[in-house]
Order: C-alpha cells, then sequence, then structure tokens
C-alpha cells in the first residue's frame, strides 16, 4: 500500500466574472458581477518565485488556513525539517580560523508533510507536525516523522519545548528540547537544553547573555557545553557602536572564542579578533588582528593576520571613494602581505 503525504505546488483558480445566459439567478445586476465570502477564515499562500529554490529536489512553497479568531492553524507545506535544536554552536564568523562544528545533537527528518497549531491563549500556544520521508506515490515502505511542540509565555519569560519522533527510519531517536529566553533590562538572555536517543542518549546545554550598555555598545557571552560541541565552549564579544558608542566616532570590536575546553580527546581551540576603525567624516581609516590555533583542524593551524584599510571619500555628488589596503595573510609565516590601492564609484 502506497502511504505519505504529497504536497503539490499547482493551484487552478477559476474565477466566473459574467454569466454565459441569463438562467444564473446569482449573477446579479449589471454588466459585471463578482462575490466572495468568506467567514473568520484566512487562507496564505507563499512562493519563492517562478522558479523556486528546490530543497532535496521538492519546490519550497507553503500554505495555511487560519482560522477560529486566529487561534487555529492548519497548514501544508512541501520539505520542512521537524526536529528541534535549542541550543546553537558559538562558532563562527566568515573571517573565521574555527572550523564549523555541529549543532544539533539529534537527526532531523525532512519530507512532505502538514501541521496543525492552535493558540489556547496570549500564554500557551500548542503545536503538531506530521511528515512522511516519501509522498505517497514513491513506494510502499514509507517512514513517517512527529514532532509536538508548545510555547508558553509568562512572567516576561518564552518558554519553547518540543519533541520528535521518527517512525519507519533506520535510526529512530525520540528528540526533545527546551529553551527559556526572557529580558531584564539591559540584559537579555537564553537557556537552551537539546536531547537525543539517536541511539544512546546524548545530550547539550547552552547559556547566552546580552548586556547594553547605557548607550548602544553591547557585552555578550555564550557559554555551551555537550555532546555536540566536544566540550565546553566559550565566546564573549564587545562591541563599541560607531553611532552613540563610548567614543563618537570610534567603532571597535573584540571577540574571543575558546573551544573545545576539558575535551576527552582533542586540545583546545581559540580565537581572537580585534577590529577598530575612527570616522572622520571623508577619511575613515580602520584596521583589525586575527590570532588563533584550530588545532583539530586540517589545515589551520596557527594563525595570526592583519590588515589596515583607509578610505577616502573623494566626491559627494557621485560617491567616489579612494582607498588603500593592506592584507597580511599568515604573519607566523615569511609572507609580506597584499597592498592594494584602488578606486570605488557608486552611480
Amino acid at each position: 500500500m502506497y502511504t505519505g503525504f504529497k504536497n503539490a505546488a499547482t493551484a487552478t483558480l477559476t474565477v466566473n466574472l459574467m454569466a454565459t445566459d441569463g438562467s444564473d439567478t446569482h449573477k446579479g445586476t449589471g454588466d459585471w458581477y463578482g462575490e466572495i465570502t468568506l467567514s473568520n477564515i484566512e487562507l496564505y499562500w507563499v512562493a519563492t518565485d517562478a522558479a523556486p529554490v528546490l530543497t532535496d529536489g521538492v519546490p519550497g512553497y507553503s500554505a495555511r488556513i487560519v482560522g477560529m479568531g486566529g487561534a487555529l492553524a492548519i497548514g501544508v507545506y512541501s520539505a520542512p525539517t521537524v526536529g528541534h535544536d535549542f541550543v546553537a554552536a558559538l562558532e563562527a564568523t566568515a573571517d573565521s580560523v574555527l572550523e564549523a562544528e555541529a549543532s544539533a545533537v539529534g537527526t532531523y527528518y525532512t519530507g512532505p508533510g502538514t501541521y496543525v497549531s492552535y493558540t489556547l491563549s496570549e500564554m500557551l500556544m500548542v503545536g503538531l507536525d506530521v511528515i512522511s520521508a516519501f509522498d505517497w506515490t514513491a513506494n510502499t515502505a514509507n517512514a513517517y516523522a512527529f514532532d509536538l511542540s508548545a510555547q508558553v509565555k509568562v512572567a516576561g519569560l518564552t518558554i519553547d519545548a518540543g519533541a520528535a519522533y521518527g517512525f519507519g527510519y533506520a535510526l529512530a531517536p525520540i528528540q526533545f528540547g527546551v529553551q527559556v529566553a526572557g529580558a531584564i533590562p539591559p540584559i537579555a538572555f537564553t537557556l537552551g537544553f537539546d536531547g537525543t536517543t539517536d541511539p544512546a542518549f546524548a545530550y547539550s546545554v547552552g547559556a547566552s547573555a546580552t548586556m547594553t550598555l547605557a548607550n548602544t555598545d553591547t557585552i555578550a557571552l555564550g557559554v555551551v557545553y555537550g555532546d555536540a560541541f566536544n566540550g565546553l565552549d566559550i565566546k564573549f564579544a564587545f562591541t563599541e557602536a560607531l553611532a552613540s558608542g563610548f567614543v563618537d566616532k570610534l567603532e571597535a570590536a573584540l571577540t574571543v572564542w575558546l573551544l573545545d575546553i576539558i575535551a576527552p580527546v582533542d586540545p583546545m581551540e581559540y580565537e581572537i579578533i580585534f577590529t577598530a576603525g575612527y570616522d572622520t567624516g571623508k577619511l575613515y581609516p580602520h584596521f583589525g588582528v586575527t590570532f588563533g590555533d584550530d588545532t583539530n583542524g586540517t589545515a589551520n593551524g596557527q594563525i595570526l593576520t592583519a590588515f589596515v584599510h583607509v578610505n577616502y571619500d573623494l566626491f559627494e555628488a557621485a560617491p567616489t571613494v579612494l582607498f588603500v589596503e593592506w592584507n597580511s595573510g599568515n604573519l607566523l609565516t615569511p609572507v609580506i602581505g597584499v597592498l592594494t590601492i584602488g578606486v570605488t564609484v557608486t552611480y
């Protein structure tokens, strides 16, 4: 027996503006007439574009019907991902020497599916997602995944929790987690937990806090620990904003990663990135330094790099910027870097 969901992205809309003869008693008066009546129902249709991006070979789209005063939502989507990741990895930035690290400890399920969610009150919302590994025309040996989630808002806190289970998969773990987010000005914080039985029990825990100072500067701290992160990871970041910062016209950022602390096998990795600049109006010099050691990596190893970049706004009517830039490469090796002189014209 073929089973499963099949959510197609093709739709047909027929609108009869005028009856072909006088037998239509609902035609109304005049040459043109049309009427649409909906009671307490809202219909949403979302499509990417004429040539949607494919996810696992399935066009990405979604549709839902919302009713009962907005409390109930029933929908379908092309290729949803069922599972939870309440503890995100602290790595990494585009210029980071660190290697990307897996975030979730559990298995995600992807396939055509449907969902229903119900908002019991402003404080509580529950939802159920059901997907099949294949559409119902694919084969007779299908697999299914179920995801039950809830969100509670109480005393200024937002609590998200969920559990997912795969039935009929080669590995069918129960994946579950919870996250608590809130704010006690000037601090915003999150606490999270992820667990799975895939097939043995594994878990990750994490916490983050961001303090916004009297101006727009911020201090952020993140800590995660668990099976997905190879031990304990810590990230610290300070940002001096260009506008309304401690020092007018100065912007600066310091980010420090300490990864794989107390790891069972691998040694600790680290990275420090500092950037700063001063905007005088027409002249904007800025620089940066990166120092780190991806001990567990394949090719990065220890690295020390720097850059210096100076912009000068030549014209305002036709924005023209002269710039000089030096990028060092790895200063721990015999390199002299690359010097670039150029002009950028915006029109």
